[in-house]
């Protein structure tokens, strides 16, 4: 996430996502990045453990638009007296692997099965680190 704020590692960022309340959020607030790499965000907003959040970039120049990256939320801390949630997020990152039940063309044409659907797929998120 290109620029930075200040020496901590702060990110003005736009987070986006469904709240423990289902209900659907957009808020600006700020990525701070620790130094071993964790990111933190605190939203006025609790999410619930796992939840998938889209973080956006927000630069002070219009031409650096940002596309919105998936986290997963995790050790998300009660919210506070001052109705503020802190959340650590992990990356995420869509994988595609092959569906143990797919079979070749070969294996259903032996088997006597006349539909075949080899590309079967499905998506599953891992995470990822790419700021660096």
């Amino acid at each position: 996430m290109g620029e930075s704020n200040s020496d901590r590692g702060d990110y003005r960022i736009e987070i986006s996502g469904w709240g423990l309340d289902n209900g659907f959020f957009t808020e600006r607030t700020e990525l701070l990045w620790t130094n071993n790499g964790e990111k933190q965000v605190q939203l006025r907003r609790v999410l619930a453990e796992g939840a998938i959040v889209f973080v956006r970039l927000l630069s002070s120049e219009p031409s650096h638009g940002s596309v919105p990256v998936a986290y997963q939320a995790e050790d998300v801390v009660p919210m506070d007296r001052n109705g503020r949630c802190v959340v650590k997020l992990t990356q995420m990152h869509a994988r595609s692997k092959r569906s143990p039940a797919a079979k070749s063309a070969s294996n259903l044409q032996e088997e006597g099965q006349s539909q075949c659907d080899a590309t079967e797929t499905t998506m599953e998120l891992e995470p990822l680190e790419i700021f660096r």
